[in-house]
């Protein structure tokens, strides 16, 4: 019987060290660009509900292959002010950071992030749409808008457990060096992959 026991807890722990040393170029690659929900229904949440009430999930840097998992599996749709738009990220994601209100302090943002178009035409899509709705405003060279816009986003939710960081002193954990979008570990919540980007009337 213990030999059984010690077989099966050599299965399990051998299949998490293969789940968090596969080849991926980024963090929870497949997850980010992953086009297969795109076109299901979609929920409503508002970024304020993001922030107060979605639980982090329990992922680190060392989670790089970590699969989706609990809300990560639906797609939701956010409404927010866009305030920064990043086009040259080196994982060639566009980030963008976004505000419940148009005063909203930046730092109680999110982020939702649209994939290359070459892991999939939606993406390309999704980039047509977000340039056509701000092509008549003027941004700094970070990307910042000098003009805020409302936006609805369509898209997986993702946990982005890449910044998530645990005080070697102790103490709860915290986001870190997520954009502007740092206020808790329930800002490291993303919509990525984004599918639609449509305007929003305020």
């Amino acid at each position: 019987m213990r030999l059984g026991i010690i077989i099966a807890f050599g299965i399990v722990a051998g299949a998490r060290v293969d789940a968090q040393t596969c080849a991926v170029p980024h963090y929870r690659w497949p997850e980010k660009i992953d086009s297969t929900m795109a076109g299901a229904p979609s929920e409503t949440v508002d970024i304020t509900e993001i922030l107060t009430d979605w639980d982090a999930r329990a992922l680190t840097s060392r989670d790089k292959c970590a699969a989706r998992a609990g809300r990560e599996d639906s797609l939701y749709t956010a409404t927010g002010w866009v305030r920064r738009i990043k086009r040259h990220e080196t994982d060639g994601d566009w980030h963008i950071e976004i505000t419940e209100e148009e005063e909203t302090p930046i730092t109680q943002c999110i982020v939702v992030e649209i994939p290359a178009p070459e892991f999939g035409a939606v993406y390309q899509q999704a980039r047509d749409e977000l340039d056509a709705l701000v092509a008549n405003i003027p941004a700094n060279s970070r990307g910042d808008l000098d003009v805020p816009i409302l936006l609805r986003f369509t898209g997986a939710a993702f946990f982005d457990g890449y910044h998530q960081s645990h005080p070697k002193k102790g103490g709860p954990p915290r986001a870190k060096q997520h954009g502007r979008c740092n206020s808790s570990v329930r800002a490291l919540w993303e919509l990525h992959p984004v599918y639609h980007v449509e305007a929003e009337n305020p």
